[in-house]
C-alpha cells in the first residue's frame, strides 16, 4: 500500500516530452508540480511556468529543446511561481536554456547548459540561486542579466567556450548595451573545459580528467562520500555498467529490486550504483526508479 502511494505521488515520467511530464505530474509537499524524469533519457521541447511552485529532477536525463523555446518562468503578485531544477542537461535551443522573469524565484543545482543562445537569462526582479552547474558552447552568453534589480547567487560552476562571453549584464538606461558580469573565482567559479565524453551525442558524462570532479559545492556529497561534482552527471555513476543491474547478472529484474530494498531498509550491500537518482541517499526514490526500469 505504501509503495502504491508513492507511485501515485511522485508521477515518474514515461513521456517523451517535457510538457507531457509536466502535465501528468502531481502535487507533493510544497510543490504544485513534482516531476521526476527517467534517468539517461532524452526529453524534448521546452516548458512555460507562470503559476505555482515546480520541482524538476532530471536524474541525469537530457532536455533537447529541438530548436525551440527553453524553460521559462514568470511570476507576479497575483500569480507567484518558482522553479527548483537539478541534474538536468539542457541543450539545442536558439534562445535560452532557462529564463526567469517578473517576480519569479529559482534554485538550480547540478545542471548542464550546453549549446543554446543564452544558457540562463534573468529579467526584472527575479531571484535565482545557481550551484554546481556547467555553462558551455553557447552562441552568445553563458548567462545574462537584464536590468539592475535581478538577483543572482552563483557558486561552484564552470564556464567554457561561450562564443561572445561567459557572463554579461545589461546596462540600465543604455538600451542593448552589455558589460561583463564579474564572477568571483574564489566562489568556486572555473573557466576550463568540462571534458564531457561527447556533447555531439549528448553524452554529458565527465571524463576521468574533468576539472568538475570533486570541485563542486562542499555542502553536497556524492554517493561515495566525496565532495560533489559540477554538472548533471556525477562521475562516480559511470562505474555502474548497466543501470539497474545491481547484482551484475546482466538482467534487470525483481532480484535487483530485492537487493535495493535490503539496502534501503537495512543498509545491506549498498554501493554507489544503488543511488539510482544521484541524490547521495538510498531511499524509496531509488526503489521507484528501479521499478520504472524493470516494468519498461
Amino acid at each position: 500500500m505504501k509503495l502504491i502511494f508513492f507511485l501515485s505521488v511522485f508521477s515518474i515520467a514515461f513521456n517523451s516530452s517535457l510538457q507531457e511530464a509536466y502535465d501528468n505530474a502531481s502535487q507533493y509537499e510544497n510543490y504544485d508540480k513534482y516531476i521526476i524524469l527517467e534517468p539517461n533519457t532524452t526529453y524534448t521541447g521546452g516548458l512555460g511556468i507562470y503559476e505555482g511552485d515546480v520541482y524538476i529532477n532530471c536524474q541525469g536525463s537530457t532536455i533537447d529543446l529541438e530548436g525551440g523555446n527553453g524553460i521559462w518562468v514568470y511570476a507576479d503578485v497575483v500569480y507567484p511561481s518558482s522553479l527548483v531544477i537539478e541534474y538536468c542537461s539542457i541543450t539545442n535551443g536558439p534562445y535560452y536554456g532557462i529564463s526567469f522573469g517578473g517576480m519569479s524565484e529559482g534554485n538550480i543545482r547540478n545542471c548542464n547548459f550546453v549549446n543554446t543562445n543564452f544558457g540562463l537569462k534573468l529579467f526584472d526582479v527575479s531571484e535565482v540561486s545557481v550551484t554546481n552547474c556547467i555553462f558551455s558552447n553557447h552562441s552568445t552568453y553563458g548567462l545574462g542579466l537584464y536590468g539592475e534589480d535581478t538577483s543572482l547567487d552563483i557558486s561552484f560552476s564552470l564556464f567554457w567556450e561561450n562564443e561572445e562571453s561567459d557572463s554579461m549584464e545589461s546596462c540600465p538606461g543604455w538600451g542593448n548595451i552589455w558589460t561583463p558580469l564579474e564572477l568571483t573565482p574564489g566562489n568556486g567559479i572555473i573557466y576550463e573545459n568540462p571534458d564531457f565524453i561527447n556533447i555531439n551525442t549528448y553524452d554529458f558524462n565527465l571524463s576521468e580528467n574533468s576539472p568538475c570532479i570533486n570541485n563542486g559545492n562542499p555542502n553536497y556529497l556524492d554517493s561515495d562520500g566525496s565532495i560533489s561534482d559540477i554538472g548533471a552527471k556525477s562521475f562516480i555513476n559511470q562505474n555502474c555498467q548497466i543501470n539497474g543491474d545491481l547484482n551484475n547478472d546482466t538482467i534487470i529484474n525483481v532480484l535487483d529490486a530485492i537487493d535495493l530494498v535490503n539496502c534501503v531498509l537495512y543498509n545491506d550491500g549498498c554501493n554507489i550504483c544503488y543511488d539510482m537518482n544521484y541524490d547521495s541517499n538510498f531511499n524509496i526514490l531509488d526503489i521507484l526508479n528501479l521499478i520504472n526500469i524493470i516494468i519498461n
